[in-house]
């Protein structure tokens, strides 16, 4: 097993993605978090388990029902996110050096993944896709807790390419 440059410690899956203190991980947990607050449902603290299952996360609302909508945002934000540490991970080690990405890069990066993510499900509705198109009102549930002033938004704002649409910025 290899060692971390940055640590020393034993370069595990649970060492990139939880415990590694180069630039990436925490910073990317931490707007994870700063976006899921935006949608009023419970925080669940990052670990292995929590990563593994994030597809098994169950969400309720305050009548009991499941919050579908919120469990498939919660999947695909902690996927990505899981997938950028790996991505900054491989960048830091392989290309470049052990030099760190910045505070800001990271910001810009998980941001821009969100965005190509919001992007590509919206493109995912097109009529020309038949049966396989995702349902646009299902995405629309799915995305809205996080939308950038959402409330000004179009009612066709997931099918309507030309209305330019992102998350909200934390800090």
């Amino acid at each position: 097993r290899a060692h971390c440059q940055r640590c020393g410690d034993v370069e595990t899956m649970r060492h990139v993605l939880f415990e590694c203190r180069a630039t990436g991980s925490d910073a990317v947990w931490e707007l994870l978090q700063e976006t899921w607050v935006l949608t009023g449902m419970q925080w669940r603290r990052m670990s292995w388990g929590t990563a593994l299952g994030a597809a098994c996360v169950v969400y309720e609302r305050e009548d009991g029902s499941r919050a579908v909508a919120a469990e498939a945002l919660w999947t695909i934000l902690v996927t990505e996110s899981l997938y950028l540490i790996w991505k900054l991970r491989c960048e830091r080690v392989i290309q470049n050096d052990g030099e760190e990405p910045t505070l800001q890069e990271v910001s810009r990066r998980w941001y821009a993944t969100i965005d190509r993510r919001l992007d590509l499900d919206r493109r995912s509705c097109a009529s020309y896709l038949g049966k396989r198109a995702l349902n646009a009102k299902t995405v629309a549930s799915i995305w809205r807790p996080i939308l950038e002033a959402r409330d000004e938004l179009p009612s066709n704002w997931v099918t309507d390419s030309g209305v330019l649409v992102g998350i909200k910025r934390g800090r």
